[in-house]
């Protein structure tokens, strides 16, 4: 399985922070892209990426030092088998729209739009809060680039598995019981503070996406979600054979935690080049 880790913060110690912890799990190779160009603004910072860049071992010093996001996106998914890539955004949707609207180049003839709807079998969102979040005050992950936000979710040529989800599922409390180096327990304990754990929005959306056939998700196949220009959103009736809402079946909370907990600490880092 090949990965990518492609980051959706124009924050400067964004792409570090991701080597670093790359690193601790043994994948110091990992290809890192960023955004170049407009998108949400720079100083949307991070409590704790710049203290991990600085604290651990790193080549990347800051954003720039990363190539670009769609150069990443274009070349993994012109030399991938067709149909065969699930894409994976629990941030801002600044990358996608660049490689939907991203032109032929030396990776493929094909402009971004044909590239993803030949290459990609299924993109999961995490955004938005459901049935709907009409509060343009509060945060959230379309909010930051709503533009990008609304032509990724009109004109994505392919299946959008929209979460929102992992508001009560808490992780965290664990961490502390990993080793000192470990860069997610250090990043969570300075985020957190005196807290234990925090909800997990982003990792159960990666849950899905890697673990689509688990008995405890609930997919809705009727309706979308439409997002407005300010990046607030609301699940409507009307057909629209791309959207799909995930959510819980109704499984114990407790049981996913629990999954999310050992996958973030107990899952064995991979050996260095591997």
């Amino acid at each position: 399985m090949r990965q990518r880790a492609i980051v959706s913060s124009r924050y400067n110690w964004s792409a570090p922070c991701v080597e670093v912890i790359n690193r601790y799990r043994g994948r110091p190779q990992l290809p890192i892209g960023v955004p170049k160009g407009d998108g949400a603004k720079t100083n949307r910072g991070s409590p704790y990426a710049k203290k991990i860049a600085e604290e651990f071992p790193c080549t990347l010093k800051t954003n720039a030092d990363a190539p670009s996001a769609v150069e990443i996106y274009r070349h993994t998914l012109a030399t991938a088998p067709d149909h065969s890539v699930t894409m994976v955004t629990v941030g801002y949707l600044t990358n996608l729209r660049n490689l939907m609207e991203s032109k032929a180049d030396q990776f493929s003839t094909l402009k971004g739009s044909e590239l993803i709807r030949l290459k990609v079998f299924r993109l999961v969102c995490m955004g938005g809060r459901y049935p709907e979040h009409l509060n343009p005050s509060v945060f959230g992950n379309f909010k930051p680039d709503p533009a990008s936000a609304v032509a990724v979710s009109q004109s994505w040529p392919g299946p959008i598995y929209f979460s929102g989800m992992g508001e009560k599922v808490m992780t965290g409390r664990t961490l502390p019981q990993t080793p000192e180096n470990n860069p997610a327990r250090r990043a969570y304990k300075i985020y957190l503070r005196e807290k234990s754990a925090r909800p997990s929005w982003d990792q159960v959306t990666l849950l899905f996406a890697v673990r689509p056939n688990a008995p405890f998700w609930k997919l809705q196949t009727t309706g979308y979600n439409h997002i407005f220009k300010n990046g607030t959103n609301q699940w409507r009736n009307e057909p629209n054979k791309n959207h799909v809402l995930v959510s819980f079946d109704g499984s114990d909370r407790a049981y996913i935690t629990k999954i999310i907990e050992t996958l973030m600490t107990t899952a064995p880092a991979v050996k260095p080049g591997t």
